[in-house]
C-alpha cells in the first residue's frame, strides 16, 4: 500500500499501525509503534501484525482485532489493556476504517505503554475478575454437590421405602409417591395387567395444596393406548425412557375431557420424562415425571435418577407379586393338605374298627369256639388274621403320619442312651431278621453317648429304619447299627447291604406315600409313609434324618439329634410341624 494518506502521522507521538483483512496483515505502521515494538522483532508491511508481539501479548491484540473485524461498519471500536512477557503493560484501542462502499477494509490499532498506576489498576481487575470467577465456580459446584446429594437422598429413601415390606400393596403406595425432588415434580403412575389392559395406579403432588386436583384427576382420568407418555407409549415405542418438550399438547391426547384439561391446567405441566418399570423382561407399567414449570430442563442426571426409581420399582413390584402368588400358592396347599389330613384320619378310625372286628372273630372261630376247626381250616384262618393285622399296621402308619402333620404329636423331650435305644429296637425286629434269614452286626456304641430326644419316638424312628432294612435286603445279607458322637450332636446309623436307592430319588423317599419300587417287599410293603413320619419326627426333635446309598451297594441311614447337655437351637421343633 501507498503510505502517503499516512505521512503526516509518521512522526506523530501517538504510536499507531493500520492492518488488512481477517488475517490482520501489517499495511502502516508509524515511528512511534515502531519504537514500541522494535523489541519483538523487525516491521516488515505484509507481515502478521501478530509477530511484532511476544507472547502472551500477541493472543489478547488478535482477539481484540478479531472483535473488530466480526463486528464491522465505522462505528466499531474496542479498547483492550494487557501485558506482556515482560511485565510491560500495554493500552490498546482499535476501530474499524471504512472504505467508500461502508464496509470496514481496513483496522486501525492504536498501542500506548501504560503507566505504572495503570498497571495497578489492571492488575487489581484482573485479580477481581479471577475471585468472580473462583466465586462463581465454587459456587456451581456447590450447587452440583448439592442436587447430588439431593438425588442420592432421593434414591437411598425410595430404596428403604420399596424394600420394608413384601406387601404388594404398601409397594404400590410407595411407587404411587415418587417424585425427582430437585424440580419439584409431580408423576403420574400406569400399571400393565397381566392381561394387557392398562391401569392408572395413582397421581402424585409433592404440594399438599394440590391435593384435591390430584384426587379429582385420579377419579376422572384414566390411561389411553393412544397416550404419548405412561405404560401405553412405552408399549407401543417399546421400554425406553421417553422425553416430552410439549406437556400440555401431549397430555390432552386420548380421552381426556375438558374438565380434566382444567384441573391439568391447574396443575401444572411443563416436559414430560416417562420412564418404563420392566422386570425379568415384562413391561409392568410406567412412570411419567411432570415439571410443574414450562421452562424446567430435565438433565442427564434427572434422567439417571428417574431410571434408577423405574428400576427399583419395578424389582419391588415384582417381588411383592411373586410375593403374593407364593402366599396364595401356600393357603391352596395347606386347605389341601388339610383336607387330605383330615380325610385319612376319617377313613383310617372307620377302618379299625370293622378290621378289630374281624380279628376278634378270627380268634372266636381259631379256638374253636363256634365248632370244630380242621389243621387246614387253622392255616387259613391265620393267613386271614395275617392279613388284618398287615392293615392294622398300615391304618396306624395312615393315623400317625395325620397326627404328625397336624401337630397334634406330642414329646418327652429327656436324655436317651443311644445304646438302650438301639437294642430294645433290634429285640423287636429279630423275629424279621430270623425270617428273613439276614445278618444282624452291632458296631461299636458306646453306653456314653446320650442323645436328647423322646424315647418312645426314638425308638418309632428306629423300628421305621430296621423293618425298611429287611424288607430291601436279599436272604443272607447283613444289617448293623452304630452309634458316633460330636460335642454337639448324636449320630445313631443303620446300615444295610441291600438293593439300594438310585441318586436321583434320596429325597423323593422321605416324601409321603412314596415307595422306591411297587411290588418289591410283597405283601408286607408298607404305604411309603415310614420314612416321611421318621424324618417329620426327628425334625420336630431338633434333629435331622439322612441317607447315603448306591444302587447294589445298601443304604446307610442317619439319625441326627442333639447331644445330652449340648446347647439347642430350636431351628425346626414341634412348632414347626
Amino acid at each position: 500500500m501507498d503510505a502517503e494518506p499516512w505521512r503526516a502521522l509518521a512522526h506523530a507521538p501517538v504510536a499507531f499501525a493500520v492492518t488488512r483483512s481477517a488475517s490482520h496483515l501489517l499495511e502502516y505502521a508509524n515511528d512511534a509503534f515502531r519504537r514500541l515494538t522494535a523489541l519483538a522483532g523487525p516491521l516488515v508491511i505484509g507481515q502478521p501484525i501478530a509477530r511484532l508481539f511476544a507472547a502472551p501479548a500477541y493472543r489478547d491484540v488478535i482477539a481484540l482485532l478479531d472483535q473488530i473485524s466480526h463486528e464491522g461498519g465505522s462505528a466499531a471500536s474496542a479498547q483492550e489493556f494487557f501485558t506482556d512477557a515482560d511485565g510491560q503493560g500495554w493500552s490498546c484501542a482499535a476501530w474499524s476504517d471504512t472504505s467508500g462502499n461502508g464496509r470496514a477494509e481496513l483496522t486501525v490499532l492504536e498501542l500506548r505503554a501504560a503507566s505504572p498506576t495503570e498497571i495497578g489498576v489492571a492488575l487489581q481487575k484482573e485479580l477481581a475478575e479471577r475471585l468472580l470467577f473462583s466465586s462463581l465456580r465454587e459456587r456451581d459446584l456447590a450447587d452440583a454437590a448439592e442436587a447430588q446429594s439431593r438425588r442420592s437422598g432421593a434414591l437411598a429413601d425410595a430404596s428403604r421405602s420399596l424394600a420394608a415390606s413384601l406387601d404388594e400393596q404398601a409397594t404400590l403406595d410407595v411407587v404411587a409417591g415418587l417424585t425427582l425432588p430437585q424440580l419439584g415434580t409431580w408423576c403420574i403412575v400406569d400399571l400393565v395387567e397381566a392381561d394387557g389392559v392398562l391401569r392408572r395406579l395413582a397421581i402424585g403432588h409433592p404440594d399438599p395444596a394440590m391435593q384435591a386436583l390430584v384426587r379429582e384427576l385420579e377419579a376422572s382420568w384414566t390411561p389411553h393406548p393412544s397416550e404419548e407418555f405412561g405404560a401405553g407409549a412405552v408399549l407401543a415405542s417399546g421400554p425406553r425412557t421417553l422425553l416430552v418438550a410439549d406437556a400440555g399438547r401431549v397430555l390432552a391426547t386420548g380421552d381426556t375431557s375438558a374438565e380434566t384439561k382444567r384441573v391439568l391446567r391447574e396443575l401444572g405441566a411443563g416436559p414430560l420424562l416417562t420412564v418404563p418399570m420392566v422386570a425379568r423382561g415384562r413391561v409392568l407399567g410406567a412412570i411419567t415425571f411432570v415439571c410443574g414449570r414450562r421452562d424446567a430442563v430435565y438433565t442427564p442426571d434427572d434422567i439417571r435418577l428417574a431410571e434408577d426409581l423405574a428400576a427399583r420399582s419395578a424389582i419391588a413390584l415384582d417381588s411383592a407379586a411373586l410375593f403374593r402368588e407364593a402366599l396364595e400358592q401356600r393357603a391352596r396347599a395347606e386347605a389341601a393338605s388339610k383336607a387330605k389330613n383330615e380325610f385319612l384320619g376319617t377313613m383310617s378310625h372307620e377302618l379299625r374298627t370293622p378290621l378289630n372286628a374281624i380279628g376278634g372273630y378270627v380268634s372266636l372261630i381259631d379256638m374253636g369256639l363256634r365248632g370244630p376247626v380242621t389243621p387246614a381250616q387253622h392255616d387259613d384262618l391265620m393267613r386271614v388274621r395275617s392279613n388284618q393285622e398287615h392293615l392294622l399296621v398300615l391304618i396306624t402308619d395312615i393315623l400317625n403320619f395325620v397326627k404328625v402333620g397336624s401337630g397334634g404329636a406330642t414329646y418327652n423331650i429327656i436324655d436317651v442312651q443311644a445304646n438302650f435305644a438301639v437294642v430294645e429296637a433290634v429285640a423287636m425286629v429279630e423275629p424279621l431278621l430270623t425270617r428273613h434269614r439276614l445278618d444282624y452286626v452291632a458296631l461299636p456304641c458306646s453306653e456314653r453317648v446320650v442323645a436328647f430326644a423322646d424315647p418312645e419316638r426314638l425308638r418309632q424312628i428306629l423300628l421305621n429304619l430296621l423293618s425298611n432294612a429287611t424288607k430291601f435286603t436279599p436272604e443272607g445279607g447283613t444289617i448293623s447299627t452304630q452309634c458316633e458322637e460330636t460335642p454337639t450332636e448324636v449320630f445313631i446309623r443303620v446300615s444295610d447291604t441291600g438293593i439300594g436307592i438310585p441318586e436321583d430319588r434320596l429325597e423323593t423317599i422321605f416324601e409321603p406315600f412314596v415307595q422306591l419300587r411297587a411290588g418289591l417287599a410283597g405283601r408286607e410293603a408298607g404305604v411309603g409313609l415310614g420314612l416321611a413320619i421318621s424324618r417329620d419326627l426327628i425334625r420336630a426333635m431338633n434333629g435331622d434324618l439322612r441317607v447315603e446309598s448306591k444302587v447294589g451297594e445298601g443304604a446307610r441311614f442317619t439319625i441326627v439329634l442333639p447331644r445330652a447337655g449340648a446347647p439347642v437351637q430350636v431351628a425346626r421343633g414341634a412348632d414347626a410341624l
